[in-house]
This record gives structure tokens, C-alpha cells and sequence, in this order.
């Protein structure tokens, strides 16, 4: 499956086999898959686990847009997880721009604030339009996550408007037009212990 690689960073694609020894609380066979050392953030993401592995049994061309671990490559450690909630242009995106696709992403708290996130989201970004006719890029962040609120914005998201989500709450919805991705400019900051 395909790896996509920024400067620090590989993002990996979270398989099914992967997913089910999540589920398994199968550590070993985890990293064996992953070729990374899996934190036990991921390990507790059980709910998570359990809705992807069900997408993914659903609609088995959804699994390349699925989850993505995010493995530091220096020392080859899982510090989060990025993906897409749906294939390109779900129905439910339509209110807020044709041809879209919403993405999300978790940096673990012990790797926050070295740009991991920032990177991750680029990456990914930038692998997705060279796969599919995307205009505009989708994030749900909750009001009260200043950290994902500032990143978006400083990555030129514009809010698109407001949700309820069943789970988090209220949430700003930011769209990001591909047009103004090819305008950022990637920064790597050095790693930092």
C-alpha cells in the first residue's frame, strides 16, 4: 500500500489486518504490521478502531483513503494518526463545497508542538490531489482545541460554518480550497526532545 513520506515523517496506511490486531490487543503483531512501535495512545483508540474496521468492511476502496499511522522516521515510533472520513465528494460535504473530502488527525500529547501535525496534514493533503479531482479540503475542530483551531487557520482554512457532532459536540467546519494548498509553504522544525 502506498506510503506517503514528508521530511521527518511516513505515513502509513493503517490496514485491515492492522486494525483487527488492534482490536486484539495484539502489540506485537501490531508493529510487526505497521513496521513501527505503536504507542498505547493508538492501543486505547478502541472506538476509532471499531468505526474505521467497519468503513473499511463496507466499502474496501475507502481503505487507501482510511487511516494513516504518523511514524517519526528517527526513531521509528508511531506519534499520532491522520486520514480522510470518507472517500472524495460524500454527500454529506455537499452544503459546504462539491468535490470535497474532510480529514482528521491526532498527535500524541507527548509529541505535540514540534510540527508533527502541520507536516502530517500537508503531506497528506498533497498525496490527496494527485489522486482524485479534490477542490476543497474539510476540518471539523472543535472551538475549544485552540492548538488544531490556530494550526488550520495558519494553513489558510476558511470557516465554512458550524456543526453538532453526535460525539464532540459543537465544531467549526474549515475548508481549504486546493487552490490555497499549493500556495503553502512547507516548515519543518529540527526534532526536539
Amino acid at each position: 500500500m502506498q506510503e506517503i513520506n514528508t521530511p521527518r515523517l511516513s505515513l502509513r496506511l493503517m490496514t485491515e489486518d492492522f486494525l483487527e490486531a488492534t482490536l486484539d490487543e495484539d502489540a506485537e503483531k501490531t508493529e510487526s504490521l505497521l513496521g513501527l512501535k505503536v504507542s498505547q495512545d493508538w492501543l486505547d483508540e478502541i472506538d476509532l478502531t471499531t468505526l474505521r474496521l467497519e468503513d473499511y468492511r463496507a466499502d474496501a476502496e475507502y481503505i487507501l483513503w482510511g487511516l494513516r499511522a504518523i511514524g517519526l522516521k528517527e526513531s521509528n515510533e508511531m506519534v499520532g494518526f491522520i486520514g480522510f472520513h470518507t472517500r472524495p465528494n460524500p454527500d454529506y460535504l455537499q452544503k459546504y463545497a462539491p468535490h470535497a473530502i474532510e480529514f482528521g488527525y491526532t498527535t500524541f500529547f507527548e509529541h505535540r508542538r514540534r510540527g508533527y501535525a502541520r507536516e502530517a496534514v500537508i503531506g497528506l493533503l498533497g498525496w490527496a490531489v494527485k489522486q482524485h479531482p479534490i477542490d476543497t479540503f474539510i476540518a471539523a475542530v472543535s472551538p475549544t482545541n485552540i492548538a488544531s483551531t490556530t494550526m488550520i487557520k495558519k494553513l489558510n482554512f476558511e470557516k465554512l460554518g458550524e456543526q453538532i457532532d453526535e460525539i464532540d459536540g459543537l465544531e467549526f467546519v474549515y475548508g481549504l480550497s486546493v487552490k490555497k494548498l499549493k500556495l503553502i509553504k512547507p516548515r519543518y522544525r529540527k526534532n526536539m526532545s
